[in-house]
């Protein structure tokens, strides 16, 4: 049972001060693999909540996904845990890229503290994302990543932009929140899995 009901536009007193984990995405469809990062980034960096951000489109994908509710009732099935939270805020906030949507949600919630959660997929890729120098000036990220994690990282587009600070940690705890920052953390546990092999799994059983 959750700890908290799902955060909306007009509860910002009730995640005053509070540290504030955002997984963005299309869960098309959800899988073990967003559950198992969620829970890393929650222990490496002491967060009262992760908020599943349920995208209505992702901008940079072609794919159709399934429908929203379809999405968001799986990601609901899902989890079994009280402070991770499934939220279609953006389709009430009207935003679909991410810098927009941490933006407005800046706006909405000034006390809070939020971190951008991802993986290494969307590390090596950020710099195709819309705004995305912007976007690092608007929040703090904490990218999980996996082996061969040194030369992934170094090869890094993000990771050449000098105007970041750029912070490796192996145990997290109470640290400081801040725009302009970016935590890259080894995973010691690996989940392979992803929507993209998921649908390709369900096209074969189709076919």
């Amino acid at each position: 049972m959750s700890l908290f009901s799902e955060p909306h536009l007009l509860d910002s007193p009730r995640w005053k001060n509070m540290r504030v984990g955002l997984l963005g995405g299309s869960f098309n469809p959800p899988h073990e693999g967003h559950v198992h990062i969620s829970l890393m980034a929650m222990r490496a960096l002491a967060l009262d909540s992760v908020w599943w951000l349920v995208t209505p489109q992702n901008p940079i994908k072609e794919l159709q996904p399934l429908p929203l509710e379809e999405r968001m009732r799986l990601s609901r099935e899902l989890i079994d845990h009280p402070k991770i939270l499934v939220s279609d805020i953006e389709k009430d906030m009207g935003t679909s890229i991410t810098y927009h949507t941490i933006r407005r949600l800046r706006t909405r919630y000034p006390h809070t503290q939020f971190v951008w959660i991802s993986g290494m997929d969307n590390a090596l890729g950020l710099h195709k994302w819309n705004h995305w120098q912007g976007l690092l000036n608007e929040i703090c990220m904490v990218h999980l990543a996996r082996p061969p994690m040194q030369s992934l990282i170094r090869n890094c587009p993000l990771k050449m932009l000098g105007t970041q600070r750029h912070i490796h940690i192996d145990h997290g705890g109470q640290l400081p929140l801040d725009s302009g920052t970016t935590y890259w953390m080894m995973q010691k546990k690996m989940v392979k899995i992803s929507s993209t092999e998921i649908r390709k799994e369900q096209i074969k059983l189709v076919a």
